[in-house]
C-alpha cells in the first residue's frame, strides 16, 4: 500500500539581502495511514520549516521551496495552486501550532472559529457547525462545551485552548494532522493529558500523525517512527524502539543521553557540546563534525550518505565501510537508549 505521506529531497530556502540561507536540504521520509512520525531534533534544525512547507505556509517571499516533492495520496502539493493548496488545508492536512494564543484569533469566540473552518470545508450550516463544534470540543475533554463554544480565548487556561486547536484541527476529520510542538507550553500534568488526547483521537479516527518536538519523552510517548533532523538534513531514520534501543549516529546518542534517566537518577547528564550552527554556514563535510566527539578527517572532507545500518539508516561515516578510525560505535554504547521506561 503507498503511503498516505511521502516527502522526496525537499529543499526550503530563505532569501534576504542575496543571501541564501537552506534551511530544509533534501530531506525523506513517509507516513503510512494511521502511523505517527516524530521529526525531533534542537532549535534550528529545520522541524518546523519542513512541517510548513507541506502546507505552503511559509512566509513569502522569502521562504522557498526550490526543489524535491510532497507526495500526499500520489498528488504532489508543491505543485498546487494556492486555491488548490487552501482546499486541502484544515481539511485533508490540519494542523496544530506551537502556541495556540497566538494562532488563536483573540476577537472570535473559539465556537466561531471552529464554525468557520466548518461552514468552508464541510459546506455546514452555521446551525449545523456550531453543534458539531459542540461536539468536537465534547470529544477533545473540554467540560461544558456547550458553554465554552461561545468563550473567548483569553478566558480559556493554556491546556484548554490547546485542546480547542485540537478540535479545529480534528473537526473536518483530516487525514494527516500535524503537530507542531504541542505541548511545549503546558505543565507536565496537562501534556500527558494532551498527549493520551492526540493517541485516543488517532485510534478513534484512523488519523495520521506528523509529531514535531525536541522533547524525546514524548517521542516514546507518541511516535511509531523517529526521523532526526540536524541542521537542514535527516540524519538518522528508525521506528521508535530501535531508536531508543540502538542509535547509530552520535548526534541521537547525544540527544538520548540528554535525557534525565528514570531508572538512574543520580547519573550525570551528558549534554551535546557546543550549539547548531546558522544554516547559511553549513560547510563541505559532515554537518555535525564541529559538535562530534568521534570526528576525524574524512568527516571534514565529504558528507557521509544515508546509509541503512541494520533496522536504522543513518547519515554517519563511523557505520559505513569506509570508516578507518578508532571512533567507531562499540556495543556498550549502543545500549544507551536503554533509559527509556
Amino acid at each position: 500500500m503507498d503511503p498516505l505521506l511521502k516527502v522526496q529531497n525537499l529543499k526550503t530556502y530563505f532569501y534576504s539581502d542575496q543571501k541564501e540561507t537552506p534551511a530544509v536540504d533534501g530531506v525523506s521520509f513517509e507516513i503510512n495511514k494511521g502511523e505517527t512520525l516524530s521529526i525531533v531534533g534542537e532549535s534550528g534544525s529545520g522541524k518546523s520549516v519542513t512541517s510548513l512547507s507541506i502546507l505552503q505556509l511559509l512566509p513569502k517571499p522569502h521562504g522557498k521551496i526550490i526543489g524535491g516533492e510532497v507526495l500526499f495520496k500520489g498528488e504532489n502539493l508543491v505543485t498546487k495552486s494556492d486555491g488548490e493548496i487552501r482546499k486541502i488545508r484544515g481539511n485533508d492536512i490540519s494542523m496544530i501550532f506551537q502556541e495556540p494564543m497566538t494562532s488563536l484569533n483573540p476577537v472570535y469566540t473559539v465556537g466561531n472559529q471552529i464554525v468557520e473552518v466548518l461552514v468552508l470545508h464541510q459546506k455546514l450550516s452555521k446551525k449545523e457547525a456550531k453543534k458539531k463544534a459542540i461536539d468536537m470540543l465534547t470529544l477533545v475533554g473540554i467540560p461544558s462545551a456547550d458553554q465554552r463554544v461561545n468563550q473567548y480565548p483569553h478566558q480559556l487556561s493554556g491546556g484548554m485552548r490547546q485542546r480547542v486547536m485540537i478540535a479545529m484541527a480534528l473537526a473536518c476529520n483530516p487525514d494527516l494532522l500535524i503537530a507542531d510542538e504541542p505541548t511545549t507550553a503546558l505543565d507536565v500534568t496537562t501534556q500527558a493529558q494532551i498527549l493520551d488526547l492526540m493517541n485516543d483521537l488517532k485510534t478513534k479516527l484512523d488519523t495520521s500523525i506528523l509529531l514535531i518536538t525536541h522533547d524525546l519523552g514524548v517521542v516514546a510517548e507518541t511516535a511509531d517512527k523517529v526521523a532526526v533532523m540536524y541542521l537542514g538534513r535527516i540524519v538518522e531514520y528508525a521506528d521508535v524502539e530501535t531508536f531508543f534501543e540502538s542509535p547509530k549516529h552520535p548526534y541521537s546518542r547525544g540527544l538520548i543521553q540528554s535525557m534525565p534517566g528514570l531508572k538512574d537518577r543520580v547519573a550525570r547528564l551528558s549534554p551535546i557540546k557546543g550549539q547548531v550552527p546558522h544554516p547559511s554556514d553549513v560547510k563541505s563535510g559532515c554537518r555535525f563534525a564541529s559538535r562530534c566527539e568521534y570526528v576525524e578527517s574524512m568527516c571534514l572532507s565529504e558528507e557521509p550518505p544515508l546509509i541503512e545500518v541494520g533496522r536504522n539508516k543513518t547519515r554517519c561515516w563511523m557505520n559505513s565501510e569506509d570508516w578507518t578510525g578508532e571512533g567507531g560505535i562499540n556495543d556498550e554504547r549502543e545500549t544507551v537508549g536503554n533509559r527509556k521506561s
